[in-house]
């Protein structure tokens, strides 16, 4: 699941982002220069990422992104003006320039919480699984969980949805409850 493709129209471009990746321990990484190599590679994979820039050779990447897998994930790497373009919101994006870091744990976060949905399930199917578990909050719990769901959409691009599914999985795997896993989020940043 941990597989990165690579997918930048200009090879210079993708070789600086696969050197970053590589470097910080991203192994199974691919660089293609078109869409359609894009979704050939990832065919053969059981689930990884694709980090792109706008346009994928002849493709722009939602078009991409409605082809691929559903075990995989998607951070489009754009400019301020493409920024505006970008109308699907379970689609990642950082806005150019970023730094490493930035670059490094959206790449950890999406492979963390997947792609459309998490282990199969829809976004309607997950919100009616937590609503069926639901542990009773307290206000200031509740505040400090939306301000950590807040601070994950706006950094990263994403649904309110896809910030859930990514502090309660995280809670999840680490036995943790929500509320300290929306601490850590918010003390990291």
């Amino acid at each position: 699941m941990n597989n990165v493709i690579i997918g930048f129209s200009e090879r210079k471009k993708g070789e600086v982002i696969k050197d970053i990746i590589v470097k910080n321990g991203f192994v199974d990484t691919d660089l293609c220069t078109s869409g359609e190599e894009v979704l050939r590679i990832a065919n053969q994979y059981a689930g990884g990422i694709v980090v792109c820039g706008y346009k994928v050779g002849s493709m722009i990447s939602t078009e991409v992104y409605e082809l691929l897998p559903e075990d995989f994930g998607m951070l489009v790497l754009l400019s301020r003006n493409q920024a505006e373009l970008m109308d699907n919101p379970d689609i990642f994006s950082l806005v150019l320039p970023i730094n490493k870091v930035d670059l490094i744990r959206t790449v950890n976060m999406i492979l963390e919480i997947g792609r459309k949905n998490s282990g199969g399930a829809n976004a309607t199917e997950l919100n009616g699984r937590a609503t069926a578990t639901k542990v009773l909050r307290t206000e200031d719990d509740k505040v400090i969980i939306e301000k950590a769901k807040l601070l994950l959409m706006n950094k990263f691009k994403i649904t309110e949805d896809a910030a859930h599914r990514f502090i309660q999985k995280n809670s999840m795997n680490k036995g943790m409850k929500m509320v300290d896993t929306a601490k850590i989020i918010l003390r990291d940043d």
